[in-house]
């Protein structure tokens, strides 16, 4: 009778720590998916374009910012039409400042859009620095990231071509010398990729597009890199830039730049872009300022179509 209570006692307390190690695994199995989920759904909601820091929950969204003091100041070079520039009436218009308008328009009509007026090299600090909210489109050069977030979504795919004063299909051994002479603006991704490139050849740097173009025609410069934006421009202004090679050299990936950290301003801008490219409005304002032109000098053009991927567009 002895062995047989032993037995059960045994028994019981068996049992005892199999549910109480049942327990304490099931918690753990509780506690990891939780956390398997929340890493999940973040990844989720970050994507693979998403900034990589937290934002301070201390400092005030700029969108927030923008909807107390009804006002938001957009960091812009007005000279390059058509995508930005001081229109006949003295106010900034353009590919981009149409969308920037719009977009704070969504947010609420009652917003003043101040568009800052700089050279392109400032831009970058004048977010960094508070002195402007955002900023009109730069390209997504990983050096910038460091330095604030690019939207999720592109605002312009730009082909860019060596262009020069005579058509020529020259080799790369050729332009890669330092014989050959580029001409650039100053701190654009366009004179970051020429010494990326053509690390042999010679570069000489503008504060503006003008310069670098200048430069070209005079002959001073054998070439320069520039986007179908100002290719178009300068075409419409009778400067007959004739593309060196067969077709675009590469395409720059363009998109709107924000404060490091500011997670609600980067959400609406990706969600408004990728909305907007989706439904076609980004396509419709680009051909509108840009891509008719663009196809009337025999040059296709690459739209921000759904998912906010590349869309050739020939016609």
């Amino acid at each position: 009778m002895q062995a047989v209570n032993f037995i059960l006692k045994t028994t019981r307390g068996m049992l005892m720590d199999t549910k109480r190690d049942n327990g304490i695994q099931a918690n753990r199995r509780s506690l990891l998916t939780a956390g398997l989920f929340a890493g999940g759904a973040a990844a989720v909601a970050l994507g693979t374009t998403a900034p990589a820091s937290a934002q301070d929950a201390t400092k005030e969204s700029v969108l927030d910012k923008a909807i107390r003091t009804k006002k938001i100041v957009v960091a812009a070079s007005l000279k390059y039409p058509p995508n930005l520039y001081i229109n006949d009436k003295g106010e900034p218009d353009g590919y981009e400042i149409a969308l920037i308008r719009q977009m704070i328009k969504d947010v609420s009509p009652d917003i003043q859009v101040e568009f800052a007026d700089m050279d392109f090299g400032q831009m970058f600090a004048a977010v960094e620095s508070g002195r402007a909210d955002i900023m009109t489109t730069g390209t997504i050069l990983p050096s910038r990231s460091l330095r604030g977030w690019f939207a999720g979504c592109a605002v312009t795919f730009q082909p860019v071509y060596v262009v020069g004063r005579q058509a020529a299909d020259l080799t790369f051994d050729q332009m890669n010398s330092s014989d050959f002479k580029f001409a650039a603006l100053q701190g654009s991704s366009q004179e970051a990729k020429i010494r990326a490139l053509y690390p042999k050849a010679t570069v000489s740097v503008f504060p503006d597009q003008t310069g670098a173009i200048g430069e070209v025609m005079s002959g001073r410069a054998n070439a320069t890199l520039q986007s179908l934006f100002t290719i178009v421009n300068t075409k419409k202004q009778g400067v007959d830039l004739a593309i060196i090679g067969k077709g675009a050299a590469y395409v720059d990936h363009n998109t709107f730049f924000m404060p490091t950290g500011d997670m609600k301003m980067y959400m609406f801008v990706t969600n408004w872009l990728l909305f907007n490219a989706a439904g076609g409005i980004l396509n419709s304002v680009f051909r509108e300022y840009v891509g008719k032109d663009a196809i009337a000098a025999g040059l296709p053009y690459l739209a921000v179509g759904p998912g906010g991927s590349p869309l050739r567009v020939e016609a």
